[in-house]
């Protein structure tokens, strides 16, 4: 008999496991906050992570954490760009 390869979300769930268990628990407080959402971000795009061909599990994910910080930070631009717009018109006024 073979050996079965676990899935995906097999590894996926493991990594998690280790994760929280060898390295999230030595973070600054502050840090393992950040990690919960870092998590949820590899969560909703583990489809993507599933389908994508590199073999390497966790540098996938880093992937997908950079992609979403640079998106929370072009979210926040955007969002500082609107208030500053909207002080510079009440200013005008």
């Amino acid at each position: 008999m073979g050996r079965a390869t676990p899935s995906v979300r097999e590894k996926y769930l493991q990594l998690l496991n280790e994760l929280e268990a060898e390295f999230v628990e030595l973070l600054r407080r502050e840090r393992r906050e950040a990690y919960v959402y870092v998590k949820k971000a590899w969560g909703e795009e583990l489809g993507a992570v599933t389908n994508y061909p590199n073999p390497y599990l966790l540098g996938s994910l880093l992937l997908v954490s950079v992609l979403d910080l640079e998106w929370r930070l072009r979210e926040l631009e955007r969002r500082l760009r609107d208030l500053e717009d909207e002080v510079e018109r009440i200013s005008s006024g």
